[in-house]
């Protein structure tokens, strides 16, 4: 029953079709695929028919039933399609209306009869109460208002006052977004020719923390590009702290002022992922609590030292509570106002060889920017996130050539925080950022 009633609620709705390209129509099969999704998503259809037998392989059943109910429980019935945006022949983007928000779908058919949907991707899940916010500032006010302290900055970068901003020049726990440092010094280093994106790191049995490169046997040699593309792509540990140890962490501490982080004596000694997990972890946190009582010369010695000396083994079952473990002192750290300067840092590379690539690499993982796909020429994104600890930056590149910075981090150093919600409110101020 719930399935006819989004089924008819889809056919008497009013579809308003756009195109990314003027060209490009909207073809019969897009139509008929994204209203078999939208009946699937109630729980009718027949996945058979709508799914390519390779999405069936790849997005098994039970997978795709654990979204359905997710979405479900989020958003409620799937009422129908608002805009369906055609990316190409086989391609479009949809925008999707549920009882209680909104939601955006990213589907791809296959060019061969009968046209079934080889891929699809539900991103932008957002609730009434977020969907309805008319303005950067509102959605500002709603940062403000969630549990914790957050900071927010829209900025174009033609422009020399941010469109909207929350607490802009406070420093806040970024998580893996100090990711973007790394990434910025391997490509100064490449500028100035001491390095090549095809040089290669070998393996030295080094302990690493999780990632593809862990089990890697000594000896194996990894490109710096492949190593920066997972650093990015899934934010993998290991190849992080095989770039930092690379390059080194002094040039790293150094490449801080360099791409405007005004705050980055706050990041000295610069941690790896696994110097930062075992003064969380070790001994319930002592040996952090330790590290924090020392100078700067005394933490470098203990990094040097006991630190890199103990196992990764004792760090025990850190964040399996989900509780925050000292992000106001132990972290990295950077500014909206921060993150943003180093997005155009990156931006202000575009034309250059070595900074197309780093751009490239930016855009591996787009982030919540994938709900504009259609929308935008480019986007770019790198965020990070741990118990108490959110951050999401996002660099794009309107149709228009205009270029953006949208960055939202929050910090709550008593709770977990609401990832859902601070991502619904994150791609609202995407959404209207790009609207300008």
């Amino acid at each position: 029953m719930r399935a006819a009633t989004g089924l008819a609620l889809l056919v008497s709705a009013p579809l308003n079709v756009t195109s990314a390209a003027d060209d490009v129509p909207v073809s019969q099969e897009l139509r008929q695929r994204s209203a078999e999704i939208l009946t699937i998503l109630n729980g009718g259809g027949d996945p058979a028919t709508t799914f390519a037998a390779s999405f069936r392989k790849a997005v098994p059943d039970a997978q795709m039933q654990a979204l359905i109910a997710s979405l479900q429980r989020q958003l409620g019935t799937a009422m129908g399609i608002e805009s369906l945006t055609p990316l190409g022949e086989h391609e479009a983007s949809v925008r999707l209306i549920f009882e209680k928000g909104t939601a955006r779908a990213w589907i791809a058919l296959s060019p061969q009869a009968p046209g079934q949907v080889t891929g699809l991707r539900v991103t932008g899940i957002m609730p009434t109460d977020i969907a309805d916010l008319a303005s950067l500032d509102k959605v500002a006010a709603a940062f403000a208002a969630a549990p914790g302290k957050a900071g927010f900055l829209v900025q174009d970068l033609d422009e020399n006052s941010p469109a909207a901003a929350l607490r802009g020049e406070r420093t806040f726990a970024i998580g893996s977004a100090f990711k973007l440092v790394i990434l910025a010094e391997l490509v100064r280093e490449i500028d100035d020719g001491l390095r090549e994106w095809t040089d290669t790191v070998t393996l030295d049995g080094t302990e690493l923390p999780a990632g593809a490169f862990r089990a890697l046997p000594p000896g194996t040699q990894v490109p710096l590009r492949q190593l920066a593309e997972e650093m990015i792509r899934v934010s993998d540990n290991s190849a992080t702290d095989l770039l930092l140890a690379e390059l080194g962490r002094s040039r790293i501490e150094a490449m801080q002022a360099r791409i405007g982080f005004t705050h980055g004596a706050r990041n000295i000694p610069f941690l790896s992922t696994m110097e930062a997990f075992k003064l969380k972890g070790v001994e319930g946190g002592a040996l952090g609590r330790r590290y924090l009582a020392q100078n700067t010369d005394g933490r470098r010695a203990m990094l040097a030292g006991e630190v890199a000396d103990m196992p990764g083994r004792a760090v025990g079952d850190l964040f399996a509570d989900g509780r925050p473990v000292m992000i106001e002192r132990l972290e990295w750290f950077a500014s909206p106002a921060d993150l943003a300067r180093a997005m155009h840092w990156f931006k202000d590379r575009k034309d250059s060889a070595n900074g197309r690539e780093a751009l490239r690499i930016l855009a591996l993982n787009p982030g919540p920017a994938a709900s504009l796909t259609g929308e935008v020429s480019y986007a770019g994104f790198k965020g990070g996130s741990e118990p108490g600890v959110l951050n999401m930056t996002v660099l794009l590149e309107g149709r228009s050539g205009r270029w953006i910075v949208v960055t939202a981090s929050l910090n709550d150093p008593r709770a977990g925080v609401d990832e859902a919600r601070f991502q619904a409110l994150f791609t609202r101020a995407l959404e209207l950022a790009i609207k300008g």
